[in-house]
């Protein structure tokens, strides 16, 4: 089997048996993309591939933080933002990127007939609800080309966020002709680094450098190539085989293993991944206290290479202005549990997407509660589209949830959890938490905002609603062959200053 396995994998990286003299920057993605289209996905597999080929007027830098990308000033005031477009600012075809490409994009965007899963990033504009409502025109969106090198946009309510939401890919311009179909991917018109050499179905995509890309002095950005894997340990073979470049996922297993090696990094993440509690256990507070409170949080530390225990959130510290967490509890625990009410069949459900990680940690949890409180939970592992569509339908009654976040501020992992946002699969409603993100999207003081993110997050967790997983990291293995690349916390790819590191 594993010299079948090598053989089908040489074939893929060589297919023809030709000679590679110069082997592009190899990273892997879960699941191959069914289109291209940056608005119509909420994949955050596809985010390595869209950071690729897709930028906006800002991009994200793990340690420079935001920076500009195709706009050379913005300017605010309070409910109003005016941007520049840098003269460098070009489509792969060599024709100047105009305030007009962006307009098109966000009225795409925001059109109820396109249902983009992403339009919730431009509610703050004037007009938007109400054309994502079908109640106003797309033309009457808060977003207008003053001329070709200056964009305005007008909000409804004050949006302190607003720039850093910029970086997302579905906030590109949008390219002349739309997004082609995978058969013609090589005809995309591209505004970040690369531009699509090949896209191979079931297979790989090549991308080769976008030579009218902004960052003109990295005129020697290597090829690189996204190849399609679903399974942790394939990749980490592939990658131990010096067939992959970078390793997005190191199974926790092999952390010990690989930590003595060139090429491990461990990078802080930001997420808000939980355990939830569906709308079956919203009228049973005392049966919600007992789940949260009867997990020994600090066992989790012993199975998992993490940076906290569940319990708290999955935000880094520098959010909030202290941390806030949940305490074991199993006496008090076993004591709220009521003896003559049983919710019935308990499942928990979670996604395949998770890798092997995601699995150990629901059978840790069935096994506390099936320790310290004598429940019995199922478990039941989904395909991602299968579990999605049963998350936003009928909500089971427990299920595990990975929360990528968009943008780098606390609100971006808060909001899903407001009571009229898609993404509220535990169906929380408290309006003291609606008020402190009201004012976390006002406020711009950073010390403000720490002490509001972390009020917020106190009174998610005071519901018993979930139990948030912990802060953890990025563990990656990257080849020393190359430098330059940059893997936020947001867990976005960026290639753009990638090179090669000569040979001795």
């Amino acid at each position: 089997m594993h010299l079948l396995l090598l053989l089908i994998l040489a074939l893929i990286f060589n297919p023809l048996g030709h000679s590679t003299t110069a082997e592009p920057f190899r990273f892997h993605i879960f699941a191959e993309p069914t289109n291209f289209d940056p608005q119509r996905t909420s994949s955050a597999s596809g985010n390595y591939l869209f950071h690729a080929i897709y930028r906006g007027l800002y991009r994200y830098h793990g340690k420079k933080g935001l920076l500009k990308e195709g706009a050379q000033d913005c300017r605010r005031t309070q409910r109003h933002l005016r941007c520049t477009l840098k003269k460098t600012h070009r489509w792969s075809d060599g024709r100047r990127i105009t305030a007009n490409d962006y307009v098109a994009s966000f009225r795409r965007l925001i059109d109820p007939k396109n249902a983009s899963p992403q339009s919730d990033v431009l509610f703050t504009i004037k007009n938007a609800r109400l054309i994502w409502a079908g109640k106003r025109k797309t033309q009457d969106l808060g977003v207008t080309a003053v001329d070709d090198d200056t964009l305005d946009f007008q909000f409804e309510v004050e949006d302190a966020e607003f720039e850093f939401k910029l970086i997302h890919p579905a906030l590109s311009p949008l390219p002349t002709g739309g997004y082609p179909d995978r058969d013609s991917a090589t005809q995309l018109i591209t505004s970040g680094p690369f531009v699509i050499k090949e896209w191979k179905s079931g297979s790989r995509v090549r991308f080769a450098r976008n030579k009218y890309y902004i960052d003109l002095e990295n005129v020697n950005r290597p090829e690189a190539e996204a190849v399609f894997i679903d399974s942790d340990a394939t990749a980490t073979t592939l990658y131990e085989a010096g067939k992959l470049s970078f390793l997005r996922r190191v199974p926790s297993a092999d952390i010990p293993r690989m930590r003595q090696k060139p090429g491990f990094h461990q990078i802080g993440m930001a997420r808000f991944d939980y355990i939830g509690f569906g709308p079956q256990l919203k009228n049973l507070p005392k049966i919600r206290q007992a789940l949260v409170e009867g997990v020994d949080f600090s066992l989790f530390l012993k199975l998992f290479d993490t940076r906290s225990q569940p319990g708290c959130p999955s935000l880094p510290l520098s959010y909030m202005d202290r941390k806030v967490c949940r305490e074991f509890n199993p006496t008090r625990a076993r004591k709220v549990l009521p003896k003559s009410i049983q919710p019935g069949k308990i499942e928990m459900h979670f996604s395949r997407m998770g890798g092997d990680d995601i699995a150990r940690a629901a059978e840790y949890f069935q096994g506390q509660w099936s320790k310290n409180l004598g429940l019995k939970i199922e478990l039941l592992a989904q395909e991602q589209a299968v579990f999605m569509r049963s998350l936003r339908s009928n909500p089971p009654m427990i299920f595990g949830k990975g929360v990528s976040l968009d943008r780098p501020p606390c609100l971006a992992a808060l909001e899903i959890f407001a009571k009229d946002h898609p993404e509220n699969f535990i169906h929380f409603d408290d309006p003291t938490f609606s008020m402190l993100l009201k004012r976390l999207s006002q406020t711009k003081g950073l010390s403000e905002r720490k002490r509001l993110c972390r009020q917020a997050v106190e009174r998610l967790l005071q519901s018993n609603a979930l139990i948030p997983l912990g802060e953890m990291h990025f563990t990656i293995m990257a080849s020393p062959a190359f430098t330059g690349w940059d893997l936020n916390e947001l867990n976005q790819l960026d290639l753009s200053e990638l090179r090669e590191v000569p040979k001795e």
